[in-house]
């Protein structure tokens, strides 16, 4: 294990860091789904920045930035803008798992 990883480690054993980065883990696998999503529909990042209203700038730090907020309004106008809807379903996490759970189903156009 490097030094980045054992500081992680670390640093983790502390239960807000560790709830912090679980909930930052969670934002960053569903924007990375609807980026997925977004390339596999052959939709650029100034079409969902005009659909959504947007600026083509906004779009593109929510995809790239590691330090992105988004609120779920925000989630909600791209799930909209990309024809999408998301399932939630609410049940007890088991032991080790993250809050946020993305399974994509799409099929081709």
């Amino acid at each position: 294990m490097n030094r980045y990883e054992q500081r992680r480690q670390k640093h983790l054993q502390n239960p807000e860091i560790a709830e912090g980065y679980r909930e930052m883990a969670a934002e960053l696998q569903l924007m990375h789904a609807l980026d997925e999503v977004r390339k596999q529909e052959k939709i650029t990042k100034e079409a969902l920045a005009a659909r959504m209203g947007r600026k083509r700038e906004v779009i593109s730090r929510l995809f790239t930035d590691d330090e992105i907020n988004p609120t779920l309004d925000t989630f909600i106008e791209m799930l909209s803008a990309l024809q999408l809807t998301a399932d939630i379903t609410l049940r007890r996490s088991k032991e080790g798992e993250g809050p946020i759970r993305v399974i994509t189903e799409l099929t081709s156009s």
